[in-house]
């Protein structure tokens, strides 16, 4: 005999012992834990309220994974338009790709002897002490040289004259 046939004896036992398996499949069609426990509910109030009325349900594990997958169809966001979807959580690479290419090719623009100091110093990590010995040069025509070559890629690239340049080509980042 069929549950909704009987109702003084009440649905409750038979959805009751559902609600595990109700819980997995809802799991598995929502992923956030909040969301399948709701979907859970809604699914077992319908099906609920269905038999209490007195609609015959003849096998009701079938009926009640029925309704709540197909619940959760329902629930899907409705795809949005290009034109109203969210920005991206991450920014592109586009901006920084051109960034780069931009310093680059102001770095080959710049006179040898100046480009080879500014490499060692800013690649390398070499002090003004450490690139006047190796190159055989006065520490003031190290540091002279430094400043000259880092003021024609500030105007090469239109950087501001003071304040870290990475913070100037790459906005919102941390510059080091």
């Amino acid at each position: 005999m069929s549950h909704s046939r009987h109702p003084e004896r009440g649905p409750a036992p038979a959805l009751e012992a559902l609600i595990p398996e109700l819980r997995r499949l809802t799991r598995r069609l929502v992923r956030d834990p909040a969301g399948a426990e709701d979907l859970a509910q809604e699914a077992l109030l319908r099906v609920w309220s269905r038999m209490a009325s007195g609609d015959g349900i003849e096998e009701l594990k079938p009926y009640l994974m029925t309704a709540a997958r197909n619940l959760a169809r329902r629930m899907r966001p409705p795809p949005v338009a290009l034109t109203e979807a969210p920005e991206p959580s991450a920014p592109p690479e586009a901006p920084r790709r051109l960034a780069l290419r931009e310093v680059a090719a102001a770095l080959s623009r710049l006179p040898q002897a100046e480009l080879r100091l500014i490499l060692r110093h800013a690649t390398a990590g070499e002090s003004y002490a450490e690139i006047a010995a190796a190159e055989a040069l006065p520490i003031g025509t190290v540091m002279s040289r430094l400043a000259r070559g880092r003021a024609r890629l500030r105007a090469d690239c239109g950087l501001p004259k003071r304040g870290p340049a990475a913070a100037a080509l790459l906005p919102g980042e941390d510059a080091a």
